[in-house]
């Protein structure tokens, strides 16, 4: 079952007090819902657009491979929260990534992910990523998540500890 109103999960969900101050806050706050974009091919996926700022260039000109994986990370949780009716907290089991072609400065990323299945204990995704103005791919990969109790919803989320 997928959520019919993700919209509003998606607002609620990247401005969760625990993100604050924590690395992936930029990427959340910076990502912008495309609902209905046409790689939108049914509802377990998710569209997002992102702009690259300096701040995750490396010395290369491009968009550091760290960030790249970040983005990727951040955007399959938040697809596999789309697909989960539970919409359950979950901690990374395993994050693969291929890098095929950079990124630069402002450019506008369509990130692309899929969340192919949310079972008791694990969920999988999968992701996208591509320079928006001529659709070229940049970052391909793949995330599998555990499955933990309790929402990322809860008032009484901790840490993982």
């Amino acid at each position: 079952m997928v959520h019919k109103e993700f919209g509003d999960i998606f607002k609620r969900f990247i401005q969760i007090p625990i993100l604050k101050n924590t690395y992936a806050e930029h990427f959340y706050s910076a990502f912008q819902f495309l609902p209905g974009h046409a790689l939108e091919r049914n509802s377990n996926h998710l569209i997002l657009r992102y702009k690259v700022p300096q701040e995750i260039m490396n010395m290369n000109g491009s968009v550091h491979g760290g960030a790249l994986a970040t983005i990727l990370d951040c955007a399959t949780t938040i697809a596999i929260l789309r697909g989960d009716r539970n919409l359950s907290r979950t901690v990374s089991i395993e994050l693969g990534l291929s890098f095929i072609s950079p990124a630069k400065l402002n450019d506008s990323l369509i990130v692309h992910a899929v969340c192919q299945k949310v079972g008791k204990n694990v969920a999988y995704s999968i992701c996208d990523i591509y320079e928006e103005s001529g659709m070229k791919l940049v970052t391909t990969g793949r995330h599998i998540k555990a499955v933990l109790p309790g929402t990322f919803f809860d008032s009484d989320f901790k840490k993982i500890s």
